[in-house]
């Protein structure tokens, strides 16, 4: 309901409040709004201040929000020849491990590096053409002995195709986006999220004597990555992960490229691109302080469904801070009964006593007085003296420990044996007093 409160009283900033007996004031500096509201009530009149930050962008420190991510699992590489394969997924290959690790400069934006490695293998042309019968120069991942491929298809027995394969590390810089906290706002407890990345790095190819460039130096080629991990929380610092990811490299990485060949007649042969796809599996780890939550994360995301209706009347204004003050509280007081000689407190006593600690708690920011006395008539001046201060202990005991008062809103005196405080009837004087305290 205070949330309601706060966007309705926002929306009525430049309508006349008199009919709710409402005063709001609006300022405004480079980097702030402020809301300051006052409300006259039964209870005194309510000051709210309301501060707003203009245009937010809530980080943490350079050691906040760490994940580490490992992952294993099988890939199939796509090269110039591949497509002729009987069965795709004969060009499917175990392991590949991927490892991530991501600074989160926001709860939904993140940068970071990741490293793959893994094993490929694919098909290369032992001849170039029909009429050219010598050994293709340009492969880079050739088979010693050479391996041949048994292809169903016999207009590719010229070709006298043959298994390429190896392995390959893959490094790479990448951008990442929280899909969940993008589309349906930050919650650190979240069991299924997805997490969006793309970047650019280098591949280097190993072949069986080591990093390989058609059997000499090694040549790097460009990489671009991109991918969806799929994550499910286990525990706070602990998620589950299904990665789905590709790769486009150049034909320098596996060394077979056909440029001489016109490509609206053999646009299989001729793409310049080829592709590595993977589904691995894992678990990632959220490391450094502040590992699953954000400064101010929490308010975030109790104010979303306001800052959506506030932003349209303060221009992407983010609350930042509310306080409550509850001043001019008119002298109010409560008489606490007690029986003759006793301090121990009656039963509709405690009933009386629990609505009085609503009202304290209610006003957090008032002191009140509780005030201990006794009747002079019955007993000696240091027997009541005695009395009156048991019973402000009670009194004081039962609101704190058994109502949850602050005690820091209570002060306590007693005064001993008075005359008559109502009515002429001494009973009436065996009380505590509950005043509030006028600031």
């Amino acid at each position: 309901m205070k949330k309601l409160f706060l966007l309705i009283a926002s929306a009525l900033v430049l309508i006349p409040a008199t009919t709710f007996a409402q005063e709001i004031t609006r300022t405004e500096d480079k980097n702030t709004v402020t809301y300051v509201e006052e409300t006259n009530t039964p209870e005194g009149k309510i000051v709210t201040t309301t501060v707003y930050q203009k245009n937010s962008v809530f980080t943490n420190g350079f050691w906040h929000n760490w994940t580490l991510g490992v992952d294993l699992g099988a890939q199939l590489y796509y090269g110039e020849n591949d497509w002729k394969v009987n069965k795709w997924t004969e060009m499917i290959t175990f392991p590949a491990v991927d490892l991530y690790l991501t600074k989160w400069a926001s709860p939904s934006f993140g940068v970071g590096l990741g490293a793959t490695y893994g094993r490929f293998k694919g098909l290369y042309q032992t001849t170039i053409g029909k009429n050219i019968t010598a050994p293709n120069p340009t492969a880079n991942f050739q088979q010693d002995p050479i391996v041949y491929y048994n292809n169903n298809n016999k207009d590719y027995d010229h070709e006298k195709l043959a298994v390429q394969a190896g392995h390959y590390v893959n490094v790479y810089a990448l951008a990442h986006a929280d899909l969940g906290n993008i589309f349906f706002g930050y919650k650190p407890d979240r069991f299924f999220d997805i997490d969006a990345y793309a970047g650019g790095g280098v591949i280097l190819g190993i072949g069986k004597n080591g990093f390989v460039d058609a059997g000499t130096s090694v040549v790097p080629s460009a990489s671009f990555n991109c991918g969806l991990n799929n994550t499910f929380r286990l525990a706070e610092r602990l998620r589950l992960i299904i990665n789905l990811r590709g790769a486009l490299v150049g034909d320098e990485f596996d060394g077979e490229s056909f440029t001489d060949e016109p490509t609206a007649n053999h646009w299989k042969v001729n793409h310049k691109l080829d592709g590595i796809f993977g589904v691995t599996g894992g678990f990632q780890f959220n490391l450094g302080k502040e590992h699953s939550k954000w400064n101010l994360a929490s308010r975030v995301s109790s104010y979303q469904k306001d800052v959506q209706t506030i932003e349209k009347i303060v221009e992407k204004e983010i609350p930042i801070e509310k306080e409550v003050i509850v001043k001019d509280v008119p002298e109010v007081w409560w008489h606490i009964n007690f029986i003759v000689d006793r301090w121990d407190l009656l039963t509709r006593e405690l009933v009386n006593l629990q609505a009085v600690s609503d009202l304290i708690k209610s006003t957090p920011h008032t002191k009140y007085l509780l005030c201990g006395y006794a009747d002079k008539q019955t007993a000696t001046p240091a027997h009541n003296l005695m009395l009156s201060e048991n019973r402000v202990k009670a009194v004081y005991d039962a609101l704190v420990n058994q109502f949850g008062v602050n005690p820091d809103q209570l002060v306590t005196d007693f005064k001993g044996g008075v005359d008559y405080m109502f009515y002429n009837e001494k009973e009436l004087s065996r009380c505590c007093m509950i005043t509030s305290i006028k600031e």
